[in-house]
């Protein structure tokens, strides 16, 4: 596959002439956008606006008029009270919960059947006459109480509205009044109920619980004289004290024992090891261990200052010695004596601790027998005074509900009452027409979008740049009322001075670039039918006529050829009769058409024409036209149709790619040019033809349209210039 055209956008300079350094401006202006979508498919919008409209107007004017009567209603926070006594049902409102449940209540079928209930025969025949058909029977009257009646809470309030809507306006006032009525009556007759089912319960409570009380009562007797329980007390606070006295003797016990303990310990660990029992403070601690633990320190400090003195032999050291001898066997003496009394303490310790546990134990086995028959006589005393204070409560209580239940009090009242309507609520002609008109507006403009986004086609400028990847070249206006050959011709003619301006543009850009400006031979094409390619080709070719060049149109669309009746021409000679009969050149040329201007025609139709644009003869007159002429252009078949511009596109210099406004699809377009950029030929651009000068148009051109119609004033004064200019 040959590589992209290296002439394709990006090696094109001049974009828009109208924009400077070939950039577009930012188009921001969504409100615009959508009023152009409206504009430009403004039938449908309409379609849909006035069958909206329609329907709502037919709607309105053919329903039968509606009556509403309205009643307020206050539901009491606290229901009225005689006497200060809790009702059975608590009707207090606390919480927004509890209203919410009030409302519930009104809506309630019971309350809706027992208002039907309560109407006449004649209210029920006015009820009943707008729902009466031919088809079937008509509905209950709970029924059409149900659909037509509405309850609306007032905000931050305990208010609330009970609206009843029916054709009829008494009737509507009628059973409005009834569902307040009967809400109240509902909740005085639930509170009697409950509260005399409340009586009969609580009569059979207290006579099961009196029973109970009799059978308590009975027991606790004897188990009175069965234990003994007067004198039990007393026994309790003796067995109390001598087991607190006990308690504190066992600690005092066990604390010595431990002390004894740890010192007969010490002994035994000191022993063991061989030190010397001296060493412990509660051996030191005795006198006579003291003395003697005196006497031998003196005398061995005595001992010390003869022998510093004295030679081992003499007298009074050995005297001093022997002293010192006796007096330590004495001190093991009475440390053994010591020893052995630490031992006959601990152990008289351990039997006096043993003693006192065993006493403690003893009265507490006492203490929990005692307990044990006051656990039971306090279990009985208590279940005896709590079912006798039952008892009282379920008498009182039943005493009060039954004084109570006599009583009407009302757990909401009737504010303001409804009235006869004299207007209806429905149907709202005012609101309906405006609220359809809205409907229709936004259904138009809906379709609109909807349309304007299935819709693929390429209107803008920067839709060419960017989808079709191709640099634009000029924007042609749309022609309009205007006979084919005029309008091919309308450069020579200048009948639209909007239109020869702006061939004059597309002029210029191809001379703006080498490529284009040196390009001799020209081929021009579309992709579908019908988009202009031949108005483009005679108009381009007359723009170069008009600067003095040389200029040939040759129609090379062999199948449905179109240049020669454009000019009114009627020739017999053209490319078939030189590539395929052998006609020289000037033969096939009509000369001086236009001043600089020739043309050839295709000379008939062809059944093959891609055979005839690859053969030599076809080369040939390529080649002698390139040579005769300043510029060739080929007017050549759509290439959406038929291939036969890319087997002509190999002799060209270069193309131009005609996309008509508002009717290529971005997909077609887009293929098209990337076959034409496979060829590896430049393509020069393209020209955006037929474009719409009104609002779309204006808008689609991106806001320059208007730049050619503010400068340009045919039939008047030039605009006044200062000499600088």
């Amino acid at each position: 596959m040959n590589p992209p055209s290296p002439y394709a956008r990006s090696s094109y300079a001049p974009v828009n002439p109208d924009f400077t350094d070939g950039e577009e401006p930012e188009d921001n202006d969504y409100l615009r956008r959508w009023w152009v979508m409206v504009l430009e498919r403004k039938w449908y919008a309409l379609a849909a606006f006035v069958v909206i409209v329609a329907g709502v107007s037919a709607y309105t004017f053919l329903s039968t008029p509606i009556y509403a009567g309205q009643v307020t209603v206050q539901v009491l926070k606290h229901g009225s009270q005689v006497m200060r006594v809790a009702d059975v049902v608590d009707s207090n409102i606390t919480s927004e919960p509890d209203f919410n449940t009030q409302i519930k209540v009104l809506e309630s079928l019971t309350i809706l059947q027992n208002v039907a209930n309560r109407l006449t025969p004649d209210e029920l025949r006015l009820l009943l006459e707008p729902y009466k058909s031919h088809a079937g029977e008509p509905p209950s009257p709970a029924s059409i109480i149900y659909h037509n009646r509405q309850i609306i809470p007032q905000r931050l309030s305990l208010m609330t509205a009970i609206e009843f809507r029916h054709p009829n306006p008494k009737i509507a006032a009628r059973v409005a009044n009834l569902i307040a009525v009967e809400y109240i009556a509902y909740n005085s007759r639930l509170r009697v109920e409950e509260s005399l089912k409340a009586v009969d319960d609580l009569k059979d409570r207290a006579d099961q619980q009196r029973k109970r009380v009799d059978e308590i009562a009975n027991s606790l007797l004897a188990f009175r004289q069965r234990g003994n329980l007067i004198s039990l007390v007393q026994s309790k606070d003796i067995v109390t004290e001598k087991l607190k006295a006990l308690n504190m003797m066992g600690t005092q016990t066990n604390a010595h024992l431990k002390e004894a303990e740890v010192k007969w310990n010490q002994v035994q660990e000191w022993t063991k090891a061989g030190r010397s029992l001296s060493e412990l403070p509660f051996i030191t601690s005795q006198a006579k261990v003291g003395q003697l633990l005196v006497q031998v320190t003196t005398q061995k400090l005595s001992v010390t200052q003869l022998r510093d003195r004295y030679k081992d032999k003499h007298p009074r050291l050995i005297e001093a010695v022997n002293a010192l001898n006796q007096t330590e066997q004495e001190l093991q003496a009475s440390l053994a004596t010591a020893a052995e009394s630490i031992k006959a303490e601990y152990e008289n310790a351990v039997q006096t601790d043993e003693g006192a546990r065993k006493a403690l134990a003893d009265q507490e086995t006492k203490s929990l027998e005692i307990d044990k028959y006051a656990v039971e006589y306090d279990n009985l005393n208590r279940d005896f005074r709590v079912n006798e204070q039952l008892l009282e409560s379920m008498m009182s209580r039943m005493r009060e509900t039954s004084v109570t239940s006599s009583i009407e009090t009302e757990s909401a009242r009737i504010i303001d009452r409804a009235y006869e309507p004299g207007n209806p609520v429905s149907p709202k002609v005012f609101f309906n027409l405006t609220l359809g008109v809205l409907a229709g507006l936004v259904a138009g403009f809906s379709v609109a979008f909807l349309i304007a986004t299935l819709d693929d086609r390429i209107k803008t400028i920067s839709a060419v740049e960017t989808l079709v990847d191709l640099p634009l070249l000029g924007v042609i206006p749309e022609v309009k009322r205007m006979d084919q050959p005029d309008k091919a011709q309308i450069v020579s003619n200048g009948s639209d001075p909007a239109i020869v301006e702006a061939f004059l543009s597309l002029y210029s850009n191809l001379r703006i670039n080498d490529e284009s400006r040196n390009a001799r031979l020209i081929l021009v094409t579309s992709t579908l039918p019908s988009e202009g390619k031949s108005f483009i080709t005679t108009n381009l070719g007359l723009t170069f006529a008009s600067q003095g060049q040389r200029t040939v149109i040759v129609d090379c669309d062999l199948r449905k050829p179109n240049v020669e009746r454009s000019f009114r021409l009627q020739t017999t000679a053209g490319v078939i009769s030189y590539c395929l009969q052998g006609s020289a050149l000037d033969d096939i040329i009509v000369k001086n058409v236009h001043p600089y201007l020739d043309i050839i025609s295709t000379g008939g139709r062809a059944k093959n024409p891609i055979q005839l644009f690859n053969s030599k003869e076809f080369e040939t007159l390529v080649v002698e036209l390139s040579k005769r002429y300043d510029r060739v252009l080929f007017d050549t078949p759509p290439l959406g149709a038929v291939s036969d511009a890319l087997n002509i596109l190999p002799l060209m210099d270069g193309a131009i790619y005609t996309i008509h406004f508002n009717r290529v699809r971005r997909k077609a377009a887009q293929q098209c040019t990337r076959r034409l950029l496979a060829v590896n030929v430049p393509v020069f651009g393209a020209v955006m033809n037929g474009m719409n000068t009104g609002i779309t148009g204006d808008y689609y051109m991106e806001n320059n349209s208007k730049l050619f119609k503010e400068y340009y004033n045919p039939g008047g004064e030039p605009p006044v210039t200062s000499q600088s200019s």
